[in-house]
């Protein structure tokens, strides 16, 4: 599976010194870790993409993990999938055998993201040693309405955050939410969710609103269906979309013509379509760390409403959108109405944002600043 020049240090002299190999390993999150692996391999090092085999993050299709990882990394980085489920005892002969292949990759840097812990058997097989590993942790808190974790998970959890030589978050508060939560004293650097490069689409002829991503009742949709008849009062042609997996809930603005409900997961490639016929994505979350809606938001040049929590307001940094108090059905209508009634405000919006994503928060530029973490904290 490993070519000589993946798996071996080079044996010419080169000009510089020979990139450090990388070893990278999520269960769930495998869009946002491949694309920092593709940043990270951009920036000079070799990089090797460990998960397991499931789909699930992919709305079940088989093969879609394997063919978006393989789109994504091309031939800038090696992906290695983990067989079986951990319950099974017949995976500890595939576990055996990407040991072997990782062993023999002699990585330098093993780095997880914290979602790796549904199923432990990745951090056996990425060989990760206390104190010697970067951990990427998205969520400082779990967020609230979604099954309730067995304490046992809860103190894995715990273990695995104080065992990390490293630690990444996203945004300057989720840095002290996890000071805060959990008392590490392990080094936290804080980077952007990555993004790809901007491709900035003219807005929609009909001001429209997206909410977009898994429904969870944290992420605030009965808020912004609550502040959809102040909208309307204002522009009764404005449209509402609604689309991703999980639970809507019971409202009656959901029966109304305006208002698409798209109540599934959605395919990788409808998604730019979805943010192309936007002309303003509203994030109206209850608690929240950091959003991959947001970032896709910058990339597609489109304005944004957030709430006041977590890193959220990080996003509209720069003139890229407005930020209002969780909850606030009165307060989001008005921000959204400035949005869509402001001549010229959600274009400026949009390309502010994606101004800001172009210069800090590309992957390679978070690639770099990623390996310029592991140099400083891990000493490679």
């Amino acid at each position: 599976m490993f070519d000589s020049t993946t798996i071996s240090r080079s044996t010419r002299a080169p000009a510089q010194p020979a990139p450090r190999r990388i070893l990278m390993a999520s269960d769930f999150l495998v869009k946002y870790t491949a694309g920092l692996a593709r940043g990270v391999a951009e920036s000079g090092a070799a990089v090797t993409l460990l998960t397991r085999d499931h789909d699930l993050e992919f709305g079940g299709t088989r093969g879609a993990m394997r063919a978006y990882v393989g789109s994504r990394l091309g031939r800038k980085a090696e992906h290695l999938e983990l067989a079986g489920r951990i319950r099974d005892p017949a995976s500890l002969m595939s576990l055996s055998r990407t040991r072997k292949l990782v062993r023999r990759f002699d990585a330098d840097v093993i780095h997880l993201q914290d979602a790796i812990l549904t199923d432990p058997r990745l951090i056996v097989a990425a060989r990760a040693r206390p104190g010697r590993f970067a951990l990427t942790v998205h969520d400082p808190t779990r967020h609230p309405g979604g099954n309730r974790p067995r304490a046992r998970f809860e103190l894995v959890r715990k273990a695995l955050i104080r065992s990390a030589g490293l630690i990444f978050v996203h945004a300057e508060a989720l840095r002290e939410e996890l000071i805060e939560r959990h008392h590490t004293r392990t080094p936290i650097v804080v980077v952007p969710h990555g993004v790809d490069e901007p491709s900035v689409k003219p807005l929609p002829v009909t001001p429209s609103l997206l909410f977009f991503g898994r429904i969870m009742s944290y992420k605030g949709l009965d808020t912004l269906l609550d502040a959809m008849p102040a909208v309307w009062d204002r522009n009764p042609d404005v449209r509402l979309t609604v689309a991703g997996e999980g639970s809507v809930p019971h409202h009656s603005l959901l029966s109304d013509d305006r208002v698409s409900v798209l109540n599934s997961h959605v395919p990788e490639e409808e998604v730019a379509g979805l943010y192309e016929r936007s002309t303003c994505v509203v994030l109206p979350y209850r608690q929240a760390s950091q959003s991959g809606v947001g970032s896709l938001a910058r990339t597609y040049g489109r304005a944004m409403v957030v709430t006041e929590v977590g890193g959220l307001p990080d996003l509209v940094q720069g003139g890229a959108g407005r930020s209002v108090p969780p909850e606030d059905p009165r307060a989001l209508a008005a921000a959204i109405w400035e949005v869509l009634g402001t001549r010229g405000l959600a274009e400026r919006m949009g390309r502010a944002g994606a101004a800001s994503a172009r210069e800090g928060a590309s992957w390679t530029h978070v690639g770099r600043r990623t390996l310029d973490a592991y140099r400083c904290h891990l000493g490679f």
